[in-house]
C-alpha cells in the first residue's frame, strides 16, 4: 500500500537548524504494533504521512502497510529517514507530502511519537495542528494516556477544540526497550486531531489491545 519517502534535500520548508535535541541515549523506540491500534481505527490509505521524528524508523516502516505515502524525517541521523530536519523550525507541510496530496487528493496527517523531555511534546501538537490546519489534514500522537488531564495549560487542545476527534487508549503497555525486565510503567494512547471533523461532533474514545488490531497489508 505505501509508497516511502524519505528524500527531503532541497525542501526549505523543512529546513530546521535548532531546536528539540534528544540526547543519543534518549532514543526509545516505539513498538509497531502500537501503529495497528491507530490504524484500526483510523482509516489512512488516502493520507500521505509525515513522520517528523522518525528515529530508526519503526513507525513509518509500520505505516507503510496502511497510507498511501510516508515521508519520514528526524533531527538526529539514525539510519532511517532524513536526518537534519527540525520539525519545529518547519514553515509549511514537506513538498513530498504536498506534491502526493494534489496527485492523488488525499490527505496529508503527521503521526509521531514525540520527544519526552520539557514541553516537547505539546510544542510537537500545536505546531502539527498548524501545519495540518490548511489542508484539513490529521495530527495523531502517541502520548501518556493522562495526557489529556494533566495539565490545564493544555487543556484548549482538548475540551472544546474543533479537532480533537479521538482518543485510542492501548491497553498493552509498550515495552521501550527490548528484552528488557520487569512491567512497563505507563499507559499510553494515540491523540487524533482531525481538522475535517465536525466542530459539534464530541470526540469519540477507543480501547484495543495490539493484538486485536488489524494488520498492515506489508511490514
Amino acid at each position: 500500500m505505501g509508497t516511502e519517502t524519505v528524500t527531503l534535500t532541497g525542501d526549505k520548508a523543512m529546513l530546521g537548524h535548532s531546536g528539540y535535541e534528544r540526547r543519543e541515549g534518549d532514543l526509545y523506540p516505539t513498538p509497531p504494533e502500537n501503529v495497528d491500534c491507530l490504524a484500526h481505527f483510523i482509516d489512512l490509505s488516502n493520507h500521505a504521512a509525515w513522520e517528523p521524528a522518525c528515529g530508526e524508523g519503526h513507525i513509518s516502516k509500520r505505516l507503510l502497510g496502511y497510507a498511501r505515502a510516508v515521508v519520514s524525517s528526524d533531527l538526529h541521523n539514525r539510519g532511517y529517514g532524513s536526518p537534519g530536519f527540525n520539525f519545529l523550525d518547519v514553515q509549511a507541510l514537506p513538498r513530498a507530502v504536498t506534491d502526493v496530496c494534489d496527485d492523488f487528493a488525499a490527505r496529508p496527517a503527521i503521526i509521531t511519537n514525540p520527544p519526552y523531555f520539557d514541553d516537547m511534546p505539546e510544542q510537537f501538537v500545536r505546531h502539527a495542528l498548524k501545519l495540518t490546519h490548511v489542508r484539513g489534514g490529521l495530527v495523531a500522537m502517541f502520548l501518556r494516556n493522562e495526557y489529556d488531564m494533566a495539565s490545564t495549560g493544555r487543556a484548549d487542545l482538548f475540551e472544546g477544540h474543533p479537532a480533537f476527534a479521538m482518543k485510542i487508549c492501548v491497553t498493552k503497555r509498550p515495552r521501550w526497550i527490548e528484552g528488557s525486565k520487569g512491567s512497563p510503567r505507563h499507559s499510553y494512547a494515540w491523540f487524533i486531531w482531525d481538522w475535517r471533523k465536525a466542530a459539534e461532533t464530541p470526540a469519540a474514545i477507543h480501547y484495543i489491545h495490539p493484538r486485536n488490531a488489524r494488520k498492515p497489508t506489508v511490514n
